[in-house]
């Protein structure tokens, strides 16, 4: 009796171990990335990719937003799930007229292929309160594209702080190429990607 006893103990002890392993793994399964900001760590959950088509001559504008939160639609227009989120927005240029293509975007001045002049990263925001703070240096990289993508990023921000990140997952597509009059769209007319912005 007293084995049984045990060996009945051994299995539950066993079940719940495996019950607990599986439940960190499902948390964890929710994230795609993650954004380093400074010495704090945020999980991706989600992003988006927009298409605003030909900037000028041969020349091709996508944004990329990434966010802690789900990405849910509101009236036709991506918003994040959570009241309070994370994440970072990039203005990209490529000469890839389908897809953001695979290569490395560097920050500048000029409008050019694999450049992006516009950047920021949202920490602790609202939709109401977004929190912009401004990207002025650093990279994206996009080392996949398609129906997976994987990206990685680093710079600084306009306050001096350090950031960091990945992501690789799926993204929500959207296509805007008929909605801007090209080429005069810019980035202030744009602001900082509809995800982040009411």
């Amino acid at each position: 009796m007293k084995i049984l006893k045990q060996i009945i103990l051994v299995f539950t002890l066993s079940a719940m171990s495996f019950s607990c392993g599986s439940d960190d793994d499902g948390g964890s399964s929710n994230s795609n990335g993650v954004l380093i900001y400074g010495d704090t760590e945020y999980q991706l959950k989600a992003g988006i990719i927009e298409d605003y088509g030909e900037y000028y001559d041969g020349l091709y504008n996508f944004d990329i937003s990434l966010a802690t939160s789900e990405i849910i639609e509101s009236d036709g227009v991506p918003v994040p799930e959570d009241n309070i989120f994370s994440g970072v927005y990039f203005e990209l240029f490529t000469s890839n007229s389908s897809d953001l293509a695979e290569g490395t975007y560097a920050f500048g001045d000029n409008v050019e292929v694999n450049s992006y002049t516009y950047a920021n990263l949202f920490i602790d925001s609202s939709i109401e309160n977004n929190n912009a703070i401004s990207i002025n240096s650093g990279t994206f990289t996009v080392l996949e594209n398609g129906s997976t993508y994987e990206f990685s990023f680093q710079g600084t921000s306009s306050d001096g702080t350090s950031f960091s990140g990945s992501y690789t997952g799926s993204l929500q597509s959207y296509d805007y190429t008929d909605e801007f009059d090209r080429p005069a769209t810019t980035s202030s007319v744009k602001t900082s990607g509809r995800a982040f912005r009411k």
